[in-house]
């Protein structure tokens, strides 16, 4: 390993963070979000998913280039408060670690995460080694419903990702890529997936990353902050911030590229979204107005998502527990939020329920109520409904089944499907051949 060590100080000092409430100042909110969804009970109170109920540690496209990069790395400078510190791999590339700013609050949640392990990692856990690729994803769903809440559950036609195959992760809470890229397995759990694992996830992961996972690397992690309220912040302060320097980490450096999508002149009620930097760089930032694009015109919620890769940067397996700390350091400006708590994530998703109910209402209403107050008049309520109600299993829309832990109606994982049975004049012999005591070219 070569000797290589290089800092920089970051503009401006850190002070001290003091707790704020916002309940007093925050606006109303309008009263017909999610009144429905109240009154039907789907406002959600548990995560979509069965696991073992362990306390969470906290509230909490794509660029997958190095996704299967599992670099031993070591520090090969000291990792001081308002310094960026730099490492190199094992493979001589120079990266640098993700800043951290300690924070007195929980101003963050976790909206996506990439990560990779050798596949021998299953090999540790199963206590065995395994042969067949089957093998190795049933237990690696096995291993993942313990972590998450659900394992693997489908094989989907195609690979991903620059793998040769890929998996469905629970009910379309994320994908599993494997094979052909230096036997590593690569996860991804998507907002949705982050969402609905049961709590305590980040810590259960944590342990796996670090006490048994084998190679194991983050390659992408997604964190967010949500003012449901609109209170603090806007799509508007964040445009504004661009011309006060707070994007730009040191005085006189270059600010990072700034975009801006949807109607900002005359807003549609769609949503409007403000990038900060590059898609492809190892930091990227958006801001955008959530309750808008969930489907309520009248919402002022707005979001803050910043995306780390390791294109050029490390991600160290504590963000897992500590995300408030790597958000913080991301941006000057972001010492706003760090004086405010984020919502939980239950409230989080407990206020997406509502808006998406209100929302399927109304189109429900819009498409199909004239044929469904005429289907009343001429049958009655009880066999209209069971005229046009969906008969299938799977009978969740897709839009709605994330925001309940009612919708038990989703695929088993593969771990625990009944295998496939093959007839008995199907088998084929399966003891090694014998060319010794029992005859040249028999079988023992």
């Amino acid at each position: 390993m070569h000797s290589f060590s290089s800092s920089y100080k970051r503009h401006g000092r850190i002070g001290e963070v003091k707790s704020a409430d916002r309940t007093a100042s925050a606006p109303a909110l309008p009263v017909r979000i999610g009144a429905k969804a109240e009154e039907a009970g789907l406002v959600p109170q548990n995560s979509h998913g069965r696991a073992p109920a362990d306390a969470p540690i906290n509230n909490m496209g794509e660029n997958l280039v190095g996704a299967s990069d599992t670099d031993i790395w070591a520090s090969v400078s000291e990792d001081d408060l308002g310094e960026v510190s730099l490492v190199m791999t094992d493979s001589g590339k120079v990266k640098t670690v993700m800043v951290r700013k300690p924070s007195a609050t929980q101003a963050c949640i976790i909206d996506w995460i990439n990560f990779t392990v050798l596949e021998d990692t299953f090999f540790k856990t199963a206590r065995q080694t395994l042969i067949a690729d089957d093998q190795i994803i049933e237990e690696a769903s096995r291993q993942f419903e313990k972590i998450f809440g659900f394992g693997i559950t489908d094989k989907r036609d195609r690979g991903m990702n620059f793998y040769r195959d890929s998996w469905v992760l629970g009910d379309h809470m994320g994908f599993v890529c494997f094979g052909g890229q230096r036997a590593t397995m690569l996860v991804t759990l998507t907002g949705q997936g982050c969402l609905n694992a049961i709590a305590g996830w980040e810590k259960r992961l944590f342990d796996f990353l670090t006490k048994v996972a084998l190679r194991p690397s983050i390659s992408r992690i997604d964190l967010a902050h949500d003012d449901i309220a609109g209170a603090y912040l806007s799509a508007d302060w964040a445009y504004d911030q661009y011309d006060l320097g707070g994007y730009t980490q040191k005085a006189g450096g270059r600010p990072p590229n700034i975009e801006r999508v949807g109607n900002w002149n005359r807003p549609t009620g769609k949503g409007r979204t403000l990038t900060i930097g590059l898609r492809s760089s190892s930091k990227f930032c958006r801001f955008y107005e959530k309750g808008k694009k969930e489907g309520d015109k009248a919402s002022p919620w707005c979001r803050c998502e910043v995306e780390f890769k390791n294109t050029n940067t490390v991600i160290p397996f504590d963000v897992l527990l500590n995300p408030t700390d790597f958000f913080a350091a991301a941006y000057p400006c972001f010492s706003h939020f760090i004086q405010v708590e984020t919502p939980q994530r239950m409230a989080v998703k407990a206020k997406a329920a509502q808006i998406t109910v209100d929302a399927c209402i109304e189109v429900t209403k819009h498409q199909f109520g004239k044929y469904i107050r005429v289907f009343r008049e001429l049958w009655g309520d009880k066999k209209a409904l069971d005229l046009i109600c969906n008969e299938e299993d799977d009978y969740w829309p897709k839009r709605m089944k994330p925001f309940t832990s009612d919708a038990t109606s989703g695929p088993t994982p593969v771990h625990k499907q009944e295998p496939i049975r093959i007839p008995s004049f199907m088998q084929f012999i399966t003891t090694a051949p014998s060319f010794g005591l029992n005859g040249e070219n028999g079988f023992a």
